[in-house]
C-alpha cells in the first residue's frame, strides 16, 4: 500500500530544490532482527524511489535502548547496505519512534517520509502502527507505506521465553526475603504506607542486578506479601478497607514502573560495558596494526587478535607465487592443518570473494569458516577460523567484532601492499636519478680529460717539429695533470663502488699525519700552482693507526674540492690539532670560495650532488665528499662542512679516532 498527498511538494526556496527524501530503515513494527527482509525491502524502495525522483535520502534508525543484540546486528547490516546504495545513514535517541521521527523530519525539512507497513503482533494489540501515528502528528512531509515483502498471519506466535535462571532467582529471592524481614521488624514503628517503601526499594535492587524481569517478579511478589501479612484482614488476600486497598494498587503501580525504568537504565548501562569493551578492543587492534610496517607483522597482528578473542585456532591462506594454488602462510597455533575439503572451500571462497565453511551458506558442515579478505577489488587473502572447537556458536556482538577484525585486516594489508609498491617506485627512481648523475659525471668529468690528453698529444705527433722545448713540455705536463685528474676521478669511482658494495678492507698501519699531508699534496701536483697551500699544526702529533692510502684519498678528495672552488692566488689552510677530551684527532681544510648555504651543508656528503651552486657548483661529479664520508666513517671518524673564517669561503672539518691504549701495546 501507498499513501501520498495530492497538494504540492514542498519547494526549500534557499536552496531552489525539493526538499531531500527521507527513509525510515527500521520503522518495521520495531522488530528489525526478526523481520530484517523487510527492511531490506524499505531500503532498496527508498533507492529506486530517490533515483527516480533525482532526490537525496538518508536511513533513520530510532535507538530507544531495547534492541538486543541480533536487532543490532540486522541493524547494521540494514544501515550498511542503505549506506552502499548511497543514502546517508542518521541514529536517532529517544523513547518515542513516532514523536522522534516527526520532529526530525520538521527540523530538517524533508519533502518524503517512507515507512514500512505493520501491524500490531501478538499481545501488543493496542499499539497503532508507526504509519497513523505519524499521521496523527500532521507533519508537512509526504508520507508513503511500503507493502510488506511477504505475508504473514495478523497474529504471529508469543515469542520463546528463556526460563528464569539461577542467578535472577537467586536476586529475586534474597531481595524479596529482606525486605519481607525489614518490613516485618518495622510494622510497629511505621505506618503502613511507608512499608511500601521496603518493598520498593526490593523492585528497584532487583532491578540494577538481574534486570526488568526479576524486578517484575519481585514487584509481584511484594505485592502480594504486602497484601497477604501487612492489610487487614491478616493473612488474607481480601481488603475491606478503601484506604489500604488504594495503597496497595498504587505500590503495585509505582513498583511497576520504577521496575521496567530502572531494568532498562540496567540494560543500557550493560550494552555501554560492552560497546566500550568493544571499542577498546578495536582501537587496540587499530593500534597494533599501524605500528606494523610490512605485510608478515601485519598477518601475524590480525591472526593473533582472532586467536585470543574468539579462542579458537587461526589460519592465513595467500596464493603460491603468481597464479599458484592456495597454501597455508601462517597458522595460530602453529600445528592447525586443512584436510582437502576445507582447503577446497578456501579455494572457492578465493574464487567467489564469498565466505564458505561453517556457520555460512556455502558447506556449513565443515569444521572451518573461510573470510576472504578483499580490499579495492584485489584478493589479499583468506583467513579460516575453526569454529567447531567452540562449545557455543558465535553471537551476534561476536560477528560483528569478526567482520570488524577482518575488514581492517584488509586495509591495513592493502596498505602495506602500497607502501611496498611505493617503495619499490621512489627506488626505482633514486636508481635512475644516480644512473642518470653517473652517466653526467662520465661524459663531462672523465670526457674533458680524455680531450684534453688527446688533442695534446696530437699536436706533439703533428707539429713537434715546429714546436719549441717550451711548448713541448708545456703539452707533457699538461698530458700528465689530466692523466693525473683522470686517475682521480676513475679511484673515486671505484672507491664508491667498494663503499656500496662493503667490499673495502682497512688494513691498518701507524702513519703521521704530516707524511699523509705531504703525500696528498705531491699527489695534486700542479693544480696546487693557483693557490696558496699554509700548513699549520701537523708535526707533532700522535702517530694515526688506520690504512694510509684511504685517508690520503679523504685528503685528496678534500684538497681538491678546496682548490677548485677558490680564486686564483687564493689560500688554502690545512690546520691540525688534538682534542684531548674526545681523544680524536682534527683536520680543519679551509678556501675562500663562494661558500656553501646552511641548507647544503649536510647535502654535499650525498653522491652526485652538485647543488648548483656553493662549493659543489658546476664543478665535479659530485663523489668526492661522500667518498671521503665513507672513508673517514670506515675509521670511526667524521666529516662535516662549516663555514670558513670570518663567514667567508668553507671549512672542511675530518676528526679521526687516535689509536686505543691496548692497541699501541699489541703493535
Amino acid at each position: 500500500m501507498m499513501g501520498r498527498r495530492v497538494d504540492e511538494r514542498p519547494v526549500d526556496t534557499a536552496a531552489g530544490r525539493p526538499r531531500r527524501l527521507f527513509l525510515l530503515a527500521t520503522a518495521v513494527a520495531g522488530r528489525l532482527g526478526g523481520r530484517s527482509e523487510e527492511d531490506t525491502a524499505l531500503v532498496r524502495a527508498a533507492h529506486r524511489h530517490a533515483q527516480r525522483e533525482g532526490l537525496r535520502w538518508r536511513a533513520v534508525h530510532v535507538d530507544n535502548g531495547r534492541d538486543g543484540p541480533r536487532r543490532r546486528l540486522a541493524l547494521d547490516q540494514v544501515l550498511a547496505l542503505a549506506g552502499r546504495l548511497g543514502g546517508e545513514v542518521r541514529v536517532l535517541q529517544g523513547a518515542g519512534r513516532a514523536r522522534e521521527l516527526h520532529e526530525y523530519a520538521t527540523e530538517q525539512r524533508i519533502a518524503t517520509l517512507m515507512v514500512g507497513r505493520t501491524r500490531p503482533s501478538g499481545w501488543r494489540f493496542w499499539r497503532r502502527p508507526l504509519a497513523e501515528q505519524l499521521l496523527r502528528c500532521g507533519g508537512a512531509y509526504d508520507l508513503i507505506v511500503v507493502a510488506e515483502a511477504r505475508q504473514r498471519s495478523r497474529f504471529r506466535p508469543v515469542r520463546q521465553r528463556h526460563p528464569l535462571n539461577w542467578r535472577e532467582a537467586g536476586v529475586v529471592a534474597v531481595c524479596f526475603g529482606v525486605a519481607l524481614g525489614v518490613a516485618w521488624g518495622l510494622e510497629f514503628w511505621l505506618e503502613l504506607a511507608n512499608l511500601s517503601l521496603v518493598f520498593l526499594a526490593a523492585v528497584l535492587i532487583s532491578a540494577t542486578l538481574a534486570g526488568t524481569r526479576a524486578a517484575m517478579i519481585t514487584a509481584a511478589l511484594g505485592f502480594i506479601a504486602f497484601n497477604f501479612f501487612f492489610t487487614r484482614p491478616r493473612f488474607s488476600l481480601a481488603m475491606v478497607e478503601r484506604e489500604q486497598l488504594l495503597t496497595v494498587i498504587f505500590f503495585l503501580l509505582v513498583a511497576v514502573v520504577v521496575g521496567q525504568l530502572a531494568g532498562s537504565g540496567r540494560q543500557r548501562l550493560v550494552a555501554l560495558r560492552g560497546s566500550r569493551e568493544q571499542t577498546h578492543r578495536l582501537l587496540t587492534f587499530s593500534r597494533a596494526l599501524s605500528v606494523a610496517t610490512d605485510r608478515e607483522q601485519v598477518r601475524d597482528v590480525g591472526l593473533a587478535t582472532l586467536e585470543r578473542w574468539l579462542g579458537v585456532p587461526v589460519v592465513f591462506l595467500d596464493e603460491e607465487g603468481e597464479g599458484g594454488g592456495l597454501t597455508v602462510r601462517s597458522a595460530i597455533p602453529a600445528n592447525a592443518r586443512l584436510d582437502v575439503t576445507e582447503e577446497a572451500a578456501a579455494t572457492w571462497s578465493w574464487q567467489h570473494r564469498k565466505p564458505s565453511g561453517a556457520d555460512t551458506s556455502t558447506q556449513t558442515s565443515l569444521r572451518w569458516r573461510f573470510i576472504p579478505l578483499v580490499e579495492q577489488e584485489r584478493m589479499l587473502g583468506i583467513v579460516g577460523l575453526e569454529l567447531a572447537v567452540r562449545e557455543r556458536p558465535l553471537d551476534p556482538d561476536q560477528e560483528t567484532l569478526v567482520t570488524t577484525l577482518t575488514r581492517q585486516l584488509a586495509m591495513a594489508l592493502e596498505r602495506t601492499r602500497l607502501v611496498t609498491e611505493l617503495g619499490a617506485v621512489r627506488l626505482s627512481e633514486e636508481n635512475e636519478r644516480l644512473r642518470s648523475a653517473l652517466l653526467s659525471s662520465v661524459s663531462h668529468d672523465l670526457r674533458t680529460p680524455l680531450a684534453s690528453i688527446i688533442g695534446s698529444a696530437s699536436s706533439l705527433r703533428d707539429l713537434e717539429p715546429q714546436l719549441s722545448p717550451a711548448d713541448r713540455h708545456e703539452l707533457l705536463d699538461g698530458i700528465l695533470a689530466e692523466s693525473e685528474r683522470l686517475n682521480r676521478y676513475i679511484q673515486n669511482l671505484l672507491d664508491m663502488t667498494r663503499l656500496g658494495h662493503g667490499d673495502l678492507k682497512i688494513e691498518r698501519d701507524w702513519v703521521s699525519l704530516d707524511d699523509l699531508i705531504t703525500a696528498a699534496l705531491k699527489r695534486l701536483g700542479v693544480s696546487l700552482e693557483a693557490v696558496y697551500v699554509e700548513r699549520e699544526g701537523a708535526e707533532g702529533l700522535p702517530l694515526l693507526y688506520v690504512h694510509p692510502a684511504l685517508i690520503e684519498q679523504a685528503l685528496v678528495n678534500v684538497l681538491d674540492n678546496a682548490v677548485r672552488f677558490s680564486p686564483p692566488s687564493g689560500r688554502v689552510g690545512i690546520q691540525a690539532n688534538l682534542d684531548a677530551a674526545s681523544e680524536r684527532l682534527e683536520i680543519r681544510v679551509t678556501d675562500e670560495g663562494p661558500g656553501i648555504p646552511p641548507g647544503q651543508r649536510e647535502a654535499v656528503f650525498d653522491m652526485f650532488f652538485t647543488g648548483g651552486e656553493g662549493d659543489r657548483g658546476r664543478h665535479g661529479s659530485g663523489l668526492g665528499l661522500a667518498i671521503c664520508r665513507g672513508m673517514l666513517g670506515a675509521h670511526g671518524g667524521s666529516v662535516e662542512a662549516e663555514p670558513g673564517p670570518g663567514g667567508q669561503g668553507t671549512t672542511i672539518v675530518m676528526r679521526l679516532p687516535l689509536a686505543r691504549p691496548e692497541e699501541r701495546e699489541s703493535d
